[in-house]
């Protein structure tokens, strides 16, 4: 869709100012329980998700204090508790998007010793895997930081298995973990004070961590939001940088740390912002930190559109910053898929509300992640090669392009869940498998899983596809297929798919492959690629679509290409 300049009503405006209202109170340093409770904030309106809880203490004290975050980002969880079991039996389990164990560490290790404990733990995950494909969040504490260490060892052995690590959560915020009385009072001995940064982390960062896409770009306004003043009445020197401005330029320049792209969307002249950012030397942020910027007098809707487009990423994984209501207000009704935060004259609050917002915050940050950044800096030179290349081979020749494919990389298993979660555009079936599922597959012989990791002389992108097929018969059935929205446009795609079917090792002796295709909101890319495969003028519909296995034992990769399998 292209934005088209609207006008927000008051209805939007009033129902968007309830929700940047409620900053102060959702993001505050030391969250009031009934400041939490008494806000009133309009109805979710994206995606649900099921929470199994399963814990040997009380867990309802922190359901309604979950609710406002989960309504303030637009989306809620269903939370299933079941009976009080220091044993884990998991009994009467039913599907769930997620496995809660909200478990108090100190009954067990009254009873055994944490070597017994840590074993007969590890037992129990294996028998709710044994169930469930679902990410499991353990949320305990443990005292000592040598069995912390231990704990996340195990946890970073299981695939989608994370320790939510509640005693370090409230050692960060100063307020004490356990309370005797609130072990009377209301069957958990976690603090009245901890419960609310707990169920803040929880709705904000473990559960999202966990079930949403990732927010993959920031989007800040200039003008007070990362500075105080307006930069075109006040002047160069004439803006403020706040303490509270100076560490939230600080966290943005630290997000790029994580593979997030940091934009700038402005209302002024472009020269004088440049000019801004070249004079004031106390700023963290430097021009050369954005990765996209609109500086002009136009439609901000627009703007935003025009940035994801420029860094390849969809709307939906843009999360807007701005002090005018009606500016965010305006931009949200154009892109309902845009994230948004208002930016509080306290700028430490919006830090906060970053900080905070659904999908920034990962469980893991691979280092391909934060390949992304400089692979996205070196479109521009290789687009301008491209310009004046009249033959594709040497195009490819003088950039040194070298693919890499790799069959059944069980080292790369959290990379290819975050492909198969992070990828909307090139994303043939929309499977969406978490780490569990990659994992079953690489154990299974009739299964095979493929990586592609794409570089060239001017960075390395790391790995760029996953392809998720299975041997059913003389047919092999591809079950997910997905390319980095940073591989894109480089005239690649059949090079990277059909050479990786090729080169598995179940592909031998088929007479015929099926792609399985769902249409998602923004998976065309995909749909327009099968469809020249398939020698269509439409788009396939969902469901199988067949090809002669002929057709890949006769592909010729791009020439100019170096290919290498590890």
């Amino acid at each position: 869709m292209t934005a088209t300049a609207k006008l927000p009503t008051e209805k939007t405006i009033e129902g968007a100012m309830s929700l940047f209202e409620a900053q102060a109170v959702l993001f505050a340093p030391r969250p009031n329980r009934l400041a939490l409770q008494g806000l009133e904030l309009p109805a979710p309106s994206r995606q649900s998700a099921s929470v199994n809880v399963w814990r040997n203490h009380a867990f309802e004290p922190l359901v309604p204090l979950t609710t406002p975050y989960f309504a303030f980002c637009g989306w809620q969880a269903d939370f299933r508790l079941g009976g009080y079991d220091d044993s884990l039996m998991f009994a009467d389990r039913q599907e769930a998007d997620a496995e809660l164990l909200w478990l108090d560490s100190d009954r067990f290790l009254a009873r055994m010793a944490f070597d017994e404990w840590l074993p007969w733990l590890e037992g129990r995950l294996h028998a709710l895997r044994s169930m469930s494909k679902a990410p499991v969040i353990i949320a305990t504490w443990l005292d000592e930081a040598p069995q912390r260490a231990r704990l996340q060892s195990l946890v970073d052995a299981l695939p989608a298995v994370y320790f939510a690590d509640l005693g370090s959560v409230c050692s960060e915020a100063g307020v004490p973990l356990k309370d005797s009385r609130s072990a009377a009072l209301a069957g958990t001995p976690v603090a009245n004070a901890a419960q609310v940064q707990l169920a803040r982390e929880l709705a904000c960062h473990w559960l999202p961590g966990a079930l949403l896409p990732p927010v993959k770009a920031v989007a800040l306004d200039l003008d007070h939001t990362l500075h105080a003043g307006v930069l075109g009445e006040e002047g160069i020197q004439g803006v403020q940088l706040s303490p509270g401005h100076e560490a939230l330029q600080n966290y943005v320049k630290g997000l790029q740390q994580r593979g997030v792209f940091v934009a700038l969307v402005s209302r002024n002249e472009r020269a004088d912002v440049e000019a801004l950012f070249a004079q004031r030397q106390d700023y963290p942020l430097r021009w050369e930190d954005f990765s996209a910027t609109e500086v002009s007098w136009g439609d901000k809707a627009a703007a935003v559109e025009r940035i994801a487009k420029a860094l390849r990423i969809a709307a939906d994984a843009v999360l807007f910053v701005d002090d005018n209501p009606g500016e965010l207000a305006s931009v949200t009704m154009q892109l309902p898929s845009v994230h948004a935060v208002y930016a509080h004259p306290d700028a430490t609050l919006t830090c906060r509300a970053i900080h905070y917002y659904p999908g920034l915050w990962r469980w893991k940050v691979e280092s391909d992640d934060a390949k992304r950044i400089q692979d996205l800096k070196a479109n521009a030179e290789r687009d301008a090669l491209a310009e004046h290349a009249t033959d594709p081979a040497e195009y490819f020749r003088s950039l040194q392009v070298s693919l890499v494919y790799r069959i059944d990389p069980v080292a790369q298993l959290t990379r290819l869940a975050d492909l198969c979660n992070k990828t909307n555009q090139f994303n043939l079936a929309m499977r969406r498998f978490n780490q569990a599922e990659v994992a079953e597959r690489l154990e299974r012989r009739d299964a095979c899983i493929a990586s592609v990791q794409l570089s060239d002389r001017l960075s390395d992108s790391g790995v760029i596809a996953v392809i998720v097929a299975e041997r059913q018969g003389e047919r092999l059935l591809v079950e997910e297929l997905c390319v980095s929205c940073r591989a894109m446009g480089r005239q690649l795609e059949d090079t990277i798919i059909l050479e990786a079917l090729r080169r598995m090792p179940i592909f031998a002796g088929c007479q015929e492959l099926a792609f399985r295709v769902a249409h998602g909101p923004r998976n065309q890319p995909a749909l327009d690629w099968l469809a020249r495969l398939l020698g269509c003028d439409v788009h396939p519909e969902a469901g199988l679509h067949n090809v002669p296995a002929q057709l890949v034992r006769d592909f010729t990769p791009a020439a100019g290409v170096t290919l290498n399998q590890e």
